[in-house]
């Protein structure tokens, strides 16, 4: 029964575990959606600069810009990052991912808190940009839906740590971690305090939307949310050196001389 969960990549030699497969699959294509969406939004602006054509009108332009960044800068890269944590945990070390279905509730989450992100900025009244500062207010379930992609990235994460005793137990690994998948590691890790940042501020940002909270402070607004904003992109650099990592070490044979740092 145990092999039939199981797969074997002819190519590489991988041990795949099917539900991990499936959710790698899912994020990774929900991440080049939304990296086409937002790249539409992205012409769009590009055709509106370009005085020859000058496509929107600034009320437009304002909201497809807001959207553009949303997508590139948040919804694409999140969803591709949580694939690759799952792919350097239960494949390249050949363990069982830890609670698929905690996994599944956490993309779920993210697809609807995108979606309705989305949905929200192209009904023309969240014109904010993607860093959206207090005290330009934007509808409610704008905040929601970024809170809610917060949370199921964070249930990603900890299904990713999860992950890692699931190895370290079974002993599907000798010695240290991989450095691709400490690699990973490094990025989960800033990525827990970047949405826990980004909820510092989202949720009474939320609150104010509502009605609850009567004031937000612009500089402590902008001075947290890039609390979110500058670690988001250090994510990017870990995820993206373990990734370069790992090609180098499936395609060519590759071993890292800091393989033991690790």
């Amino acid at each position: 029964m145990l092999n039939k969960v199981f797969r074997t990549c002819p190519d590489t030699g991988l041990k795949f575990h099917g539900p991990a497969e499936n959710l790698i699959k899912a994020n990774a294509v929900a991440a080049v959606v939304f990296l086409l969406v937002g790249g539409i939004f992205g012409l769009l602006v590009g055709l509106t600069r370009w005085q020859a054509v000058h496509l929107l009108g600034a009320e437009d332009f304002y909201m497809v810009l807001t959207a553009h960044g949303i997508n590139v800068l948040i919804f694409w890269m999140i969803f591709f990052e949580i694939a690759v944590l799952y792919f350097c945990s239960a494949v390249l070390l050949g363990c069982r991912i830890a609670t698929p279905k905690w996994a599944w509730a956490g993309f779920v989450l993210m697809v609807v808190g995108a979606i309705m992100n989305n949905v929200v900025v192209l009904q023309g009244n969240a014109s904010v940009m993607m860093t959206s500062y207090a005290p330009m207010e934007a509808p409610p379930l704008f905040y929601l839906g970024l809170i809610l992609f917060a949370v199921g990235a964070l249930i990603g994460c900890f299904v990713f740590f999860g992950t890692l005793v699931i190895a370290k137990n079974d002993r599907t690994y000798e010695g240290s971690l991989p450095l691709v998948t400490f690699g990973a590691m490094t990025a989960a890790i800033i990525a827990v305090f970047t949405i826990v940042s980004g909820a510092i501020i989202l949720i009474p940002t939320f609150l104010w939307s509502v009605g609850i909270v009567g004031e937000i402070d612009a500089l402590a607004y902008r001075l947290i949310w890039w609390a979110f904003g500058h670690s988001s992109q250090q994510i990017n650099v870990a995820a993206h050196v373990s990734v370069w990592y790992a090609i180098a070490a499936i395609l060519f044979g590759a071993r890292p001389l800091s393989e033991k740092v690790s």
